[in-house]
């Protein structure tokens, strides 16, 4: 295991999700297959799931 000190990773998530959305869109956009997605109650399921503190 690496360690990487002190820092923050949200900056990261977020720029790994912005990537991500731009790609899909790109994909969505030439006709290419996307591949697969978390239906709206998979996600519902993280946001209620055990040690959620963000509500």
């Amino acid at each position: 295991m690496r360690a990487w000190g002190r820092g923050s990773l949200g900056s990261l998530l977020y720029r790994r999700a912005l990537g991500e959305a731009v790609a899909t869109a790109l994909a969505v956009r030439d006709g290419a297959s996307t591949g697969p997605a978390p239906t709206y109650a998979q996600v519902q399921a993280l946001v209620d799931g055990p040690g959620v503190t963000c509500r």
